[in-house]
């Protein structure tokens, strides 16, 4: 007999209600994440709908090219209603020590950035074709990678983890943009492409799983194509890892892997700007509230369904503000609420070959 979690029922019928807010006013404000098939940008949804209302705020998810590209829309003048902005506990890490060698721009950007709340791991998922030599992470030393999109929080994990692994900057690497008309998943199925045909030997993409485009655009029988790579740590043929931590890509979140994949994490943080303005701290105070008073709700809700909160909401700590890594610092509002702690190469050419491969791995027909 399947058991029926007692806040399931509720969560979907009451929510709403739960998260109505008698509002004289509402204000609108921009949340920046990551791509629409990510688990950034699906959060960031999750904070409109169910945190936002009760903070009198019309919350608008947009997407973005990752973690580095939010950080610069956070500070830039060009965005006036973001307020909220997602981004990777590495790259937050490396803005800081840029910062301390004298560079100017970090400096900016390091003064700039308060947090809000540290939210959930972000797992590093490694895919490589099956029938390379390719069997750990140990094994990418010289390898083409395909890292991202440009000023995305995976193209810059991807270099500080790379300079970890083989005390090396990585300079075989390929990153993408969308194009144009570009449909939902077209992007990444364009780089599975790249694949398939070996013109690249592995893609890196960091995020919370289950990730959307691991989940939906990969096809059923891929598992006999593609891998994704395992992290081992007794591993000689790279340095020992110091700024990540250990983890498990889980088989119950792929439905192309059958066994548990040891990995790398980095964690996920909701930060916003050093605002100081009485009306948005304001906002952000009641924001902040209206966080941690539903966070044991979005916790109980939530599935792999589009329609509920992301799974990864239950990794996101209880505790209103625990300590911070690096000597980051909260937005003073969030101690008011919880009280006082401490360059891109060349796009690929598109390849218009149909091979048995891109068949198995659902790329054409």
């Amino acid at each position: 007999m399947k058991r029926i979690n007692k806040y399931s029922t509720l969560g979907i019928l009451f929510f709403p209600v739960l998260l109505s807010a008698v509002c004289r006013e509402t204000t609108t404000y921009e949340i920046t994440t990551g791509s629409k098939t990510g688990t950034y940008f699906q959060i960031g949804k999750n904070l409109a709908q169910y945190v936002a209302p009760d903070a009198c705020i019309d919350l608008k998810a947009i997407n973005s090219n990752g973690s580095l590209d939010n950080v610069y829309k956070l500070i830039s003048p060009k965005y006036p209603k973001l307020k909220f902005a997602i981004v990777q506990n590495d790259v937050l890490q490396e803005l800081k020590r840029r910062a301390s060698q004298g560079e100017e721009k970090s400096k900016k950007l390091v003064n700039s950035l308060r947090v809000i709340k540290p939210l959930y791991n972000e797992e590093i998922h490694i895919l490589t074709r099956k029938d390379t030599s390719i069997k750990n992470f140990g094994d990418l030393k010289g390898k083409k990678i395909f890292i991202g999109k440009p000023k995305s929080g995976t193209a810059m994990t991807s270099l500080l983890l790379y300079k970890e692994l083989f005390g090396e900057k990585l300079k075989n690497y390929v990153t993408g943009t969308a194009e144009k008309n570009d449909k939902k998943g077209d992007f990444f199925k364009r780089t599975l492409m790249q694949l398939s045909h070996k013109k690249i030997d592995a893609i890196i993409q960091v995020a919370g799983q289950p990730v959307g485009n691991l989940t939906k655009y990969v096809a059923k029988g891929s598992e006999q194509i593609i891998q994704l790579l395992p992290y081992d740590e007794k591993n000689s043929n790279h340095n020992p890892i110091s700024s990540y931590y250990t983890a498990d890509i889980h088989e119950k979140n792929y439905h192309w892997i059958n066994e548990d994949i040891p990995t790398l994490t980095t964690k996920a943080f909701l930060v916003t700007y050093n605002y100081k303005n009485r009306g948005t701290t304001s906002k952000l105070k009641k924001f902040v509230q209206s966080l941690n008073q539903k966070l044991p709700i979005l916790q109980a809700n939530s599935s792999k369904a589009d329609s509920t909160p992301h799974p990864k909401w239950k990794q996101v700590p209880n505790e209103c503000n625990p300590p911070l890594p690096g000597g980051w610092l909260y937005h003073p509002v969030v101690n008011e609420v919880c009280g006082s702690t401490v360059v891109p190469e060349p796009r690929p050419t598109p390849i218009s070959v149909c091979t048995a491969d891109d068949k198995i791995l659902g790329l054409c027909k």
